[in-house]
């Protein structure tokens, strides 16, 4: 925990509004809509114009057809007799998911996305080594902040191995930090950051041959790299049928045209999910009570779409992400911190000020992040399915004044 505050020094403000009373009295309908619009419409960025995170994008369009179908239900274990159909929907999408990830008997649950399915697999690491007081799970540093949050949490040393020029941890590293307090090994497919995956196969045999738990995080890309191989692109194993992957997550909200929050915790065996205590309420992950609607969307879109339909998104999608980097490429003075193996694209500068382009980019109304990871200061664009070629021109124009400017 020390080693997180320490790379926490330059805190950021706590913004909070002004105190403010309760309504002693309800106001009118519009009055009460308006005021929502008027806050709404205080976003800087046009959703079409905001390539700063992946779900910006709007969901699937039979999401809110759905969602008026839902009012009122949930789903959660201890209220499955009470509310079976939601209950139900949760469970036949997990199976749907996890025959495309590579087992069709693995286990699962609908959650609020990565980060409580981050923690829910570091919970269940832990536990399944209850004879260890002292556990430590290995990642490479580009992993996910909810695995430092989970660590905090859950009283787990979480050690961290640098990554090469590749973006790339060095696997001896990692073996090397193997000891008998490790419970637990994370891997991402791809990384947040930087779009790479890791070498999640190779995670899987140093899981095998050490007997420990191993978790991928594929937030970004279990609604896309299995389509992607049907497309003919060259995809390491990632997933379940890697058989020393004991859990993994993916998230509907990003490429999966889900509404935010729709995450997936995906557990191999069920016989797993006994190192978690339940009591009467059968609860396995860190939530407890979802919407029905979430189930619900989450049940709808993979039936709309279908195989078929993933496929020609994640064709759309990469036609988009290419026709990007290479306008990027054309732009003097930008590259590529590394080569996209799906959606997100990460660019830098080595001759002109990286945090300029990003201030001028904001200044025109571009949307995206920035930031600096393992000493590279970059901006980073997230794809989103609903983009079109129409909005990467105008992303890239804009982009070019702005590297422009910032040269002065």
């Amino acid at each position: 925990m020390v080693e997180e505050f320490e790379k926490s020094k330059t805190r950021p403000q706590f913004h909070m509004p002004p105190p403010m009373d309760f309504p002693k009295e309800g106001a009118p309908e519009d009055e009460v809509l308006e005021a929502i619009k008027d806050l709404l419409g205080s976003n800087p960025y046009e959703i079409e114009k905001n390539f700063g995170i992946s779900y910006v994008g709007p969901p699937h369009p039979i999401a809110r057809r759905v969602s008026e179908l839902a009012v009122g239900t949930f789903f959660v274990e201890w209220g499955r007799e009470l509310q079976p159909g939601p209950y139900e929907l949760e469970k036949q999408a997990v199976r749907m998911l996890v025959s495309l990830l590579g087992k069709p008997d693995a286990v699962g649950f609908i959650t609020s996305g990565g980060t409580e399915s981050n923690i829910s697999a570091l919970r269940l690491a832990r536990n399944l080594s209850p004879s260890v007081s002292a556990p430590e799970v290995i990642m490479p540093e580009s992993g996910h902040y909810s695995f430092r949050i989970g660590a905090e949490m859950l009283g787990i040393r979480l050690r961290e191995a640098p990554l090469g020029p590749d973006i790339l941890p060095d696997m001896n590293y990692v073996e090397s930090l193997v000891n008998r307090n490790t419970v637990g090994l994370v891997c991402s497919a791809p990384g947040g950051a930087f779009m790479v995956i890791d070498p999640v196969e190779e995670f899987a045999d140093l899981a095998r041959r050490k007997g420990l738990f191993l978790h991928v995080d594929g937030a970004f890309g279990g609604f896309v790299l299995p389509f992607m191989r049907e497309l003919g692109h060259d995809v390491p194993q990632f997933d379940f049928s890697l058989p020393s992957v004991s859990t993994m997550m993916t998230d509907g909200h990003k490429l999966g045209l889900m509404p935010v929050a729709t995450g997936f915790f995906l557990v191999r065996d069920e016989e797993m999910l006994q190192a978690i205590p339940t009591e009467r309420t059968v609860i396995h992950n860190v939530t407890a009570t979802k919407h029905g609607e979430r189930a619900a969307t989450a049940w709808a879109v993979m039936r709309r779409l279908g195989r078929k339909g993933y496929v020609e998104s994640t064709r759309h999608v990469l036609e988009v992400v290419d026709f990007i980097v290479k306008g990027i490429e054309r732009i003097d003075g930008l590259r590529m911190v590394a080569k996209p193996s799906i959606t997100l694209v990460s660019f830098t500068s080595d001759t002109c000020d990286v945090r300029k382009v990003h201030e001028g980019m904001l200044q025109r109304g571009w949307g995206h992040t920035y930031g600096t990871v393992s000493g590279i200061e970059y901006i980073r664009l997230s794809v989103h399915p609903h983009r079109d070629l129409e909005h990467a021109a105008g992303f890239l124009e804009a982009l070019e004044d702005s590297v422009r400017a910032a040269r002065g």
